[in-house]
Parts: C-alpha cells; structure tokens; sequence
C-alpha cells in the first residue's frame, strides 16, 4: 500500500515536489514516483538519496507511464502500462493520495482522475487547465462523490486566492454572523523565468479551448447552480481599471479570471458560509491610472494572439530555446508571491474584513509546497479515517483548496508563508 504515488515526477515542478516530499513528509511514508523515462527515474532516486541520505528512497513505478507502444527495443524488465483507467487501476488503488504531474493536464491526465474517481484514491494537482477541470467535473464529480474520493485539481495559483475569500468569509461570520457580500483581491506573482513544459501548456490550452473562455467566460463555469454576477464599475469593464482605498490602483490580471472561477465553486459549495450574494473579483496591482489601462490593454492584446496558430507556432519555436530547467536558486532570490484581499459584510453596517498571503521565494517551489501540503492533510485524513473504520461513500466530490480548512492554513503558515487577517 502507498501512502503518495507522485506521477510525473521527471518533471521540473514535479521533481520539486519530490523534493518536498522527500525533506517534509514523516519518515514513515511510503510512497512512489511514476515518469516517463525509467533513466530520469533512477536520476530523481539518487538525487532525493543525496538530499536527504537519512530517508528511504522512494519506489519507482515500474512500469513506465505514458508509454502507450511497446516497442522492439523495449527493455524486458519494464511492464507497460497505457494510460486509462483499467491499465491504471492496480496501482492507484493500493494508493491512497495520487500527486498528479502530468501535462499539459487535459491532454494527458484525464484518464489518472478517472481511476482516482472511481476507486476512491484522493487526487491534487497543480494544473491551470480551468476547461479541464470543468470537464473533469462533469465526467467524473458524480463518480467521486459516491466513491469517497476527494480531487482537488489546480493546487496552484488558485490556493492563495480561494483560502483568502474563505478565511474573509469565516471571519465575517465569526465576528459580524453576516454574510460576505464580495471579496475584492489584488494577487501578484512575480514571475521571471517560465519552463519550456509551463509554456507549450499554456498553448496548447489555448489550442485546444480557444481563448474565448478567458475573454468572455462564465465565473461559474465550475459551480452550479448558476451564479448571478455582480457588475463591476463600467471603467472596469472598458479600461481594466479600478481603485479601492485599501488596495490601491488595479488592472487585470492574466491569472484573475481562472481564480475567480475556483473561488465561486468554493462559494457555491458552502452557500451557508460565504452567502448567497457573495461575489469575487481580482485584480493586479498597478502604479496609476496609466499604467492599469496599458496592462488591462496588453493582456487582451496577448490574448487575441494566442488565438493565432501561427503566432503559437513562433512561441513555440521561442520555447524550444528555453531551459527546461530553470535556476530555482537564483529564482528564491527574486520572485515572491503577495495577495491581499478586502472583503465587505452584508447589511447597513457593511463590516470589512482583510486578509492576506505573501510568499518570498521562487514560484514553482510555491506551487510544489501548496500542492504537497494539500496532499499531505488529504493523506493524513485518509489514515485517520482507515484507522477509525469511516466508510467514505458519497462524501467525495471535486473540492477546491480552502476545502482543507485551518489544518491546511496553518502547515502552509508552519511551512513559511505569510497568511494573516483581521477587522478594518
């Protein structure tokens, strides 16, 4: 029985979340890695065997996935197996949490949600892919709810702006006992490098999906019933810019629209908490009026071209000159993460609530630690609830990050983020 099966781990974000593993999780874990390259495999061995000497390595799936043809020169020690749901079933059912590294997600990954769907094996990932989900949603939320399994796709840029609106909402509960009538986040990634894989999945979302639901979409694309949506300010919708007193000066942000979308499901999951007027906007911050139009302008602009196949071709022959590798050490020094968020109370009074998450360090080692934690409380739940004898049927679902509560908050405060919040 594994405790983790991590699937994808040859990969960059992948192999620093063996990393994490590998230096955060108790000894006692048992767990795997799944690549494939049976080579890059045993190289992510003896590198975590380096790292942390004192640990035992982890297991290799043996046999390789994504290899869908056995071929002449196929080593005969190595058992194929192909990805779908059948072929996967011996091993993720002696699994209880699959870390998911596979991308781009929606071409790859669809087959391993599937197995965890109906075996009842919880699943994260750190996807972007917010189509994807809405199809794994669709596809597999009914089979989940029924097997007990808890999937929790988009472990990523979404957790800091989902586990800031709940946090804003149990606190204008806790302190008010009304509900939150909206949340308005300034999120900002300080992103300075991008991986060749970060990149071709980007376009090929954007190959497959079209970027009509990134212009136009639906924020309840992921929750339903359909949520009535609060207009913002006309200047807002023209220009992208916007101006609160607490936060500043705001334009769009590339990543606000796909954050919003989790958000709303985490909303329409608890209606009781988060009210049924809630409503959630993000924004990035921006220094003047200037400087809000230019980036609300250039993010529609780079939008229309990603709808291009042939400006998609050039980025793509960019994106073979890149390292596959960044230097995440360099990368600690310049990067961080900052989300603050303002949240207004129902009623006359309108009560305000603030929060917020900040995070110096490399981002692809954020979205390693946000998705391992994640894992982690998954995984410590699962075995608290084997040990006590819990039947978990029809209790599963597809859930979003602040699903895993304070426990979930406070390892990721223990971990080094910044995660505070309180009455304006």
């Amino acid at each position: 029985m594994y405790d983790i099966v991590l699937f994808g781990a040859t990969g960059f974000t992948g192999k620093l979340c063996a990393h994490f593993i590998s230096q955060n999780y108790p000894l006692t874990t048992q767990w795997c890695i799944a690549g494939r390259s049976l080579s890059r495999l045993e190289a992510v061995v003896d590198e975590l065997k380096q790292l942390c000497p004192d640990r035992v390595a982890p297991g290799m799936t043996q046999p390789l996935i994504m290899i869908i043809q056995v071929g002449p020169d196929t080593h005969k020690d190595i058992e194929i197996i192909e990805l779908n749901p059948s072929s996967l079933n011996p091993l993720i059912q002696r699994t209880r949490v699959v870390i998911n590294g596979i991308g781009p997600f929606h071409r790859f990954s669809s087959p391993i949600v599937s197995a965890c769907a109906t075996l009842g094996t919880h699943y994260v990932d750190f996807t972007t892919e917010i189509p994807w989900i809405q199809e794994m949603i669709q596809k597999y939320g009914e089979f989940a709810r029924q097997s007990g399994s808890l999937l929790i796709p988009g472990l990523s840029t979404s957790t800091p702006s989902d586990i800031l609106a709940w946090l804003i909402a149990n606190k204008m509960q806790e302190a008010y006992s009304t509900d939150t009538a909206g949340v308005i986040s300034s999120g900002k990634l300080d992103i300075k490098a991008m991986s060749a894989g970060s990149l071709n999945t980007v376009l090929d979302t954007f190959e497959t999906y079209g970027s009509g639901w990134y212009l136009y979409g639906d924020s309840s694309i992921l929750s339903a019933p359909f949520r009535k949506q609060t207009m913002s300010p006309w200047i807002t919708r023209i220009l992208g810019y916007r101006h609160t007193q607490e936060l500043g000066t705001l334009a769009t942000s590339f990543t606000g629209p796909g954050n919003q979308e989790v958000v709303y499901r985490s909303a329409s999951r608890k209606p009781d908490l988060y009210g049924p007027d809630f409503h959630f906007e993000e924004y990035l911050p921006a220094n003047g009026v200037i400087a809000a139009v230019s980036v609300h302008l250039l993010t529609k602009f780079l939008l229309v071209l990603l709808s291009i196949p042939f400006i998609r071709l050039l980025i793509r022959k960019l994106a073979a000159r890149l390292d596959s590798a960044p230097d995440v050490k360099q990368l600690r020094q310049v990067e961080r993460a900052e989300f603050r968020a303002i949240g207004s109370g129902s009623g006359d009074a309108k009560p305000r609530v603030w929060a917020s998450f900040v995070r110096e360090g490399a981002l692809y080692e954020l979205t390693a630690l946000v998705t391992c934690i994640g894992a982690r409380v998954l995984l410590e739940q699962k075995i608290s609830a084997d040990r006590a004898g819990k039947d978990a049927r029809g209790h599963g679902g597809v859930v979003t990050p602040s699903f895993l509560g304070m426990e979930y908050v406070d390892q990721l405060k223990d971990a080094g983020i910044e995660i505070e919040g309180g009455l304006l």
